[in-house]
């Protein structure tokens, strides 16, 4: 492409699937010159579209502000041109920011909901059966710009840690440490695999050289007498996330959006799985000797052992 293309993505949320949709953004900077791309985002995660350094301008949408906040984000949209609007997001909230937005070519989901689908002129097939993961219907966009439906991209971030999470990172010697992540934390209450603790301890002890670091939004009592686990939950920002997942050996994390930010770093991660399906929403590529997926037989999350967790963790150590 030798003009200069201009795309609006409108994936507000959630963390994951923000994830997948930079992936794509990614793949669509690599494949193409003279792209410029902007997204809508919703305000608590800014940060993490912008570090990733794919995104020419941000249009934040603030969740619950009221329709005043929502009227001045879709006039502000409204007085850029684009060649392509890509609703990945497929809700009315996305579906009403394509509506407005000033493009001949907004393209959105064929499995979009609450009428979101009223404001396209194209609609991206689903893909072939038996290819169902949330990153499958994501790459149904790129042929809308003649690649290959095919991630081909390299996600990096640029962040601005803390000195608490560099401090992790280095000994007192400034000697690089080996990290395990946990992550015992994820936005449904039932998603908890409710062992880290143990997992924690377990994992301290047969790795003395590593440190066992906990992470979390909110505060969670994961608390070890070993000098070589540390729990910094509820004390991070998502610079110190991002940060950290990319120089860890391995996460290990419920179904969460950490497991997708581990995968699209090619950091390994174990993510376990209760009743949710896999199939749709393991680390991306499935299969991959890097993404391990722990499922329990039974849909119960309890039923997943320490043992089972800790036995893949030295497997891929």
């Amino acid at each position: 492409m030798s003009q200069q293309v201009n795309i609006l993505i409108v994936k507000p949320s959630s963390l994951g699937d923000i994830i997948h949709g930079l992936q794509i953004a990614a793949t669509i900077k690599k494949c193409l010159s003279n792209i410029s791309i902007d997204w809508v985002v919703r305000d608590c995660f800014i940060d993490v579209v912008k570090s990733s350094r794919l995104v020419d301008k941000i249009f934040v949408f603030y969740r619950g502000q009221g329709l005043r906040k929502f009227i001045d984000l879709a006039s502000k949209i409204r007085k850029q041109r684009y060649d392509y609007v890509f609703d990945m997001q497929g809700l009315a909230r996305s579906g009403i920011i394509t509506y407005f937005s000033h493009s001949d070519r907004k393209v959105g989901r064929s499995d979009a909901r609450e009428f979101s689908w009223i404001a396209y002129n194209r609609k991206i097939p689903l893909p072939q059966a038996g290819k169902r993961h949330a990153m499958d219907v994501l790459l149904q966009f790129l042929p809308e710009l003649g690649l290959e439906a095919k991630l081909q991209g390299e996600l990096k971030f640029s962040t601005s840690p803390s000195n608490m999470a560099k401090d992790i990172f280095f000994n007192e010697r400034h000697e690089k440490c080996k990290l395990i992540l946990l992550f015992p934390e994820s936005r449904r209450r039932k998603k908890e695999w409710p062992y880290f603790n143990p997992l924690a301890d377990a994992l301290g002890e047969k790795l003395p050289t590593m440190r066992i670091v906990v992470l979390s939004q909110r505060w969670l009592n994961v608390t070890s007498a070993l000098p070589n686990v540390y729990n910094l939950s509820a004390r991070t920002s998502m610079d110190d996330l991002i940060y950290l997942v990319q120089n860890s050996t391995l996460v290990i994390a419920n179904d969460s959006a950490p497991i997708h930010l581990a995968a699209a770093l090619s950091t390994s991660v174990i993510a376990l799985f209760g009743s949710t399906d896999p199939q749709r929403f393991a680390p991306y590529p499935i299969g991959s000797e890097c993404n391990v997926v722990l499922q329990a037989k039974d849909k119960k999350l309890s039923s997943i052992s320490v043992e089972d967790v800790v036995d893949n963790a030295l497997r891929i150590m």
